[in-house]
């Protein structure tokens, strides 16, 4: 077992367990964005869970000082940890403490690695829908602020729950989205 799936396996049991740690042990953490990337790659096979989706954390500058973080972090949207719309979400053992609304596109066609980068046309042409979804982001680790984006992003760039509304008229192709008001109420149970 590489030290990246052993990595994995570590944060998969704190994740299920509703724990948290410090540091990962010096032996297991990650020091790059790549080696990051490759810890959360594990995550797949140390959960038996497929991956459905990709959300990206930080993609402000706001977002990206708060975590301590250089740039966006790309995580994985695991099975299981899909919730139903309507779904009660306790925010008991959640270090975060946050649901973020967000704006998830489908892709209707894959977008295979190449060289060069897609284009903004070729993404949106691929993209077949639109849905309103919530995030609820959690970290493996106590202090999430000062974990580093590498171990940031071997804990899934913070992925944890997700939750996916139903599909949005198409008449959001025409709209300019970070201008769209967004309305989230809650509901205490």
């Amino acid at each position: 077992m590489t030290s990246h799936m052993t990595t994995a396996d570590i944060l998969w049991r704190l994740w299920q367990a509703g724990k948290s740690l410090d540091t990962l042990p010096p032996d297991m953490r990650p020091r790059t964005r790549a080696e990051g990337y490759a810890a959360q790659a594990g995550l797949p096979q140390a959960s038996g869970r497929d991956v459905l989706g990709w959300k990206i954390a930080a993609t402000s500058s706001a977002g990206q000082q708060h975590i301590n973080v250089s740039g966006p972090l790309a995580g994985r949207i695991l099975s299981g940890q899909v919730l139903p719309p309507g779904a009660v979400v306790p925010a008991h053992g959640n270090r975060m403490r946050v649901a973020e609304p967000e704006m998830a596109f489908m892709l209707g066609q894959d977008l295979p690695a190449r060289a060069q980068p897609y284009t903004e046309a070729e993404v949106m042409a691929a993209v077949s829908g639109l849905h309103p979804s919530l995030e609820i982001p959690n970290s493996r680790f106590a202090v999430f602020t000062e974990a580093g984006e590498a171990q940031l992003l071997a804990d899934n760039a913070c992925a944890h729950q997700f939750m996916l509304g139903p599909p949005a008229p198409d008449l959001w192709r025409t709209q300019d989205l970070s201008q769209h008001p967004v309305l989230a109420t809650v509901q205490h149970a």
